[in-house]
């Protein structure tokens, strides 16, 4: 379901780089966006709405990002069904620490509470996650985290390139917190916003992200997202395609917010 799939969706969208040379171009705001569940196919939902916040500021040593979202599902017979996430993420400005906590609370999935941290070493990367038990995690140093994905993703994007695959660790999934990550960047254009002259004359590249399982054999994608992306990290629009369904979100507020002050 749309549930735990959408932290990792949604938050792709915002972790960008923070490495000294880009940092300073990195916006630090809120947004607010207006879900809605469309272009049901295969699937017993009859639609869908809801609302996510987002926030994203500079630290001295990193960035906090904060996602929360509440989703209300329209299902047959005129009932409907609550879906609450709340999703915060730590990661350094070398993109060698990452930490995570989620909590879930879903009508149709349960509820659902852990987190957990990740650092890179010469040889792999290693962490643990917690939940009523510890799992430790330990997989190939090659594997990027969200910050220093988006990172190339940007590069590239700013580079003129136009394709990007790398495996990448979330953490929002506990049975799954890698996932194979295929990027396709289109040329900048305007961005398709209707109800805000601020920012629609904002200039924005259109990127297609695809999420592939690690598992062997697995050859369509868990879901792909299209979404509207400016130089800062800010983001206009997005869909969520599950394939039975859609998430459509449009930006419904923006907010500057000031980033921490360092004493170096």
């Amino acid at each position: 379901m749309f549930s735990n799939k959408c932290i990792n969706a949604f938050l792709i969208i915002y972790l960008l780089l923070i490495s000294p040379s880009f940092s300073s171009q990195l916006l630090s705001h809120k947004a607010t966006y207006i879900l809605n569940v469309e272009n049901i196919k295969n699937s017993f939902l009859e639609g869908g709405q809801g609302q996510t916040f987002f926030e994203i500021q500079e630290v001295c040593d990193g960035w906090n990002v904060r996602e929360e979202y509440v989703l209300i599902y329209e299902l047959p017979n005129k009932k409907s069904a609550k879906s609450f996430s709340s999703f915060t993420t730590f990661e350094n400005k070398t993109s060698t620490k990452h930490s995570f906590q989620l909590t879930e609370k879903s009508d149709l999935n349960g509820e659902n509470d852990y987190q957990g941290f990740v650092e890179k070493n010469k040889k792999n990367i290693s962490g643990s996650m917690i939940n009523r038990n510890i799992k430790k995690l330990t997989f190939n140093k090659n594997t990027l985290f969200p910050l220093e994905h988006l990172k190339r993703v940007i590069q590239k994007a700013k580079a003129g390139q136009t394709i990007f695959n790398a495996d990448v660790f979330f953490g929002n999934e506990e049975s799954n917190p890698i996932k194979t990550v295929s990027t396709v960047i289109s040329n900048k254009r305007r961005a398709k916003v209707h109800n805000n002259k601020n920012v629609s004359a904002v200039m924005v590249w259109p990127i297609k992200i695809a999420f592939y399982s690690k598992a062997e054999n697995i050859t369509s994608p868990d879901y792909e997202i299209s979404l509207e992306l400016d130089e800062v990290g800010v983001v206009y629009s997005y869909k969520v395609d599950y394939g039975d369904f859609e998430v459509i979100a449009k930006l419904k507020d923006f907010k500057v917010i000031e980033k921490q002050v360092c004493n170096n």
